[in-house]
C-alpha cells in the first residue's frame, strides 16, 4: 500500500490522460490485417461501474487506466501514454467486465497512469490519481507491466477496484477452467482474432494483484 501515499486527490474537474485523438479507441478489423505481423494484440477487460463502500468511500469508480513502453521515452506527465483505455461517458449502471482489444508495439509496457473518482457524499467528490512520478521512478515499473511481442495475441488480465483499504486498480483474472467461455467473447465480439492462438500472459504485479494459481 506505500504506492497510494504518493498519489494525489485532486477536485472533481480534473480530467483524465487521454492519447492525442482522446481516448484509445478499439481495433477494427481492418486496421488488425495491416498490422498483425508486426505489431502486438491486447485483450483485456475492465469494469467501469461505480463500487459502493470502498476503501472508506461512498463509492469510487474506475475513470483509466494507461501504459507506456519501456524504456519510457520521458517521465514529462504532459507526455501521452503509449495506451490509454478510457471508461464511458455515462455511468454503467450494472458490475461487468467489457472487453477491449488493443494494437501495440512490441515489447514491455508499465501501468503509467490512473484516475478513480472518489466520493464521500453527493456533494464531496474528488479524483485520485497516480502518474509518472509516482509509477514509474526512476524508469522502473512500481505497480506492474505486461510484455507482448510481434505477431503475438496476448491476454493480460481483468482490471476494476480494490477497495480493502483505499480505492485502488486491480488486476482481476479469468481462471484457466473459465478462460474458453472468456475466449469466445472476445471472438464473437472481434470476429478477426484466430483461433487457439492467444496467449495467457498476465500483467504481472506485486502491488495490484495476485498471480494465477489454478482453482
Amino acid at each position: 500500500m506505500a504506492l497510494w501515499l504518493a498519489c494525489v486527490l485532486v477536485g472533481a474537474c480534473a480530467g483524465s490522460i487521454k492519447d492525442e485523438s482522446g481516448a484509445t479507441k478499439q481495433l477494427s478489423a481492418k486496421q488488425y490485417a495491416e498490422v498483425k505481423d508486426t505489431k502486438a494484440l491486447v485483450l483485456v477487460a475492465v469494469n467501469w461501474a461505480r463500487r459502493w463502500n470502498c476503501g472508506g468511500f461512498e463509492n469510487a469508480e474506475l475513470r483509466s487506466l494507461s501504459f507506456d513502453r519501456l524504456p519510457a521515452a520521458s517521465l514529462d506527465q504532459d507526455r501521452a501514454a503509449d495506451l490509454t483505455i478510457e471508461g464511458p461517458a455515462r455511468l454503467a449502471t450494472k458490475p461487468a467486465f467489457l472487453n477491449y482489444a488493443f494494437t501495440v508495439e512490441p515489447g514491455e509496457y508499465a501501468l503509467s497512469a490512473f484516475s478513480i473518482k472518489v466520493a464521500r457524499s453527493v456533494s464531496d467528490v474528488g479524483v485520485w490519481q497516480a502518474r509518472r512520478p509516482e509509477l514509474l521512478k526512476d524508469g522502473q515499473p512500481q505497480a506492474g507491466s505486461f510484455k507482448a511481442g510481434a505477431g503475438e495475441t496476448v491476454y493480460i488480465g481483468n482490471f476494476w477496484l480494490d477497495c480493502a483499504e483505499r480505492p485502488m486498480p486491480w488486476r482481476f483474472y479469468t481462471d484457466k477452467p473459465s478462460w474458453p467461455g472468456h475466449l469466445k467473447e472476445y471472438q464473437q465480439e472481434f470476429p478477426f482474432l484466430a483461433s487457439g492462438t492467444v496467449i495467457y500472459r498476465l500483467f504481472e504485479t506485486s502491488t495490484m494483484g495476485n498471480p494465477y494459481t489454478l482453482q
